[in-house]
């Protein structure tokens, strides 16, 4: 069973919904949070929309997950995109981090930042969210701790990833606030080896992809992962994006532009940038 959740901003609160069918249902009574805490305890696993009020006058849509302790990503990890750059196939994932603080809304406005030299550049990718803690478990038990999965945007300064002695510094280039969109919906019980994901930068389509082609599958992913740190439910780990980065074609985003992008099944974002 497929099941979408969102965090819903009212006019008096954050409240957690299921959207079905165009309605949004109430899930306050269940858990007060969609959060790293309500997945822990198991509230979120197996929920029903029958009986649940329906949620009016919602004012916009929040990052999909609170309480998130850890942001994992890895990186050429789509065949299309190895070849894009022309670099040698990795024998295994890339790992790095994220700053938590890096972490917005889906519709939030994306920050430039303060360096004038910024290169400002788009990843759309689908992110994983772990279920269950997470240590030295195997590909095959994967499945087991993956709660669901969201749309998120690794959005990058290149001007700050790569040095002069071309050395790639990818915390300090990816983590300054903004700088990973997530959401709008986190979907449980979604298949993610078909999922299409795009990109678009002021109506333009940019990146257009397929999850089908990534060299290591999100089990492959998660088994690696969980080798060189604990993974803990709410966890979000970024899988990878697509061709058609900015990098590639020496096109960055600029204030006034609106970055647009997307995963099938998971929902799409729209943030102006700003200064």
């Amino acid at each position: 069973m497929i099941t979408t959740f969102v965090r819903l901003k009212t006019d008096r609160a954050i409240i957690p919904a299921i959207l079905k069918d165009d309605v949004y249902y109430d899930l306050s009574a269940i858990a007060s949070d969609i959060s790293a805490e309500a997945i822990a305890s198991g509230a979120l696993d197996d929920v029903s929309t029958d009986g649940l009020p329906i949620v009016e006058n919602a004012a916009s849509l929040e990052a999909p997950i609170a309480g998130v302790r850890q942001i994992a990503a890895t990186g050429f990890n789509y065949k299309a995109h190895i070849a894009e750059f022309k670099v040698p196939t990795p024998t295994e994932p890339e790992l790095f981090l994220k700053s938590l603080a890096s972490l917005t809304g889906p519709f939030d406005p994306v920050r430039r930042g303060p360096n004038p030299g910024c290169k400002l550049d788009w990843e759309v990718e689908l992110g994983i969210v772990i279920g269950r803690e997470a240590e030295d478990i195997d590909r095959e038990q994967a499945g087991n701790y993956i709660f669901g999965y969201l749309c998120i945007n690794d959005i990058s300064d290149r001007a700050t990833q790569i040095d002069a002695d071309k050395q790639q510094h990818l915390v300090r280039a990816k983590s300054r606030r903004t700088y990973s969109p997530v959401g709008p919906y986190l979907v449980r019980g979604i298949d993610p080896g078909d999922l299409g994901l795009w990109t678009k930068v002021n109506g333009v389509f940019e990146q257009q992809g397929n999850t089908s082609d990534m060299l290591f599958d999100v089990y492959d992913i998660v088994a690696y992962f969980s080798r060189y740190l604990p993974l803990l439910p709410g966890d979000i780990i970024a899988t990878g994006t697509p061709p058609g980065v900015g990098f590639g074609k020496n096109r960055f985003l600029n204030p006034g532009d609106v970055l647009e992008c997307g995963v099938a099944g998971l929902g799409a974002q729209r943030h102006h940038v700003v200064a």
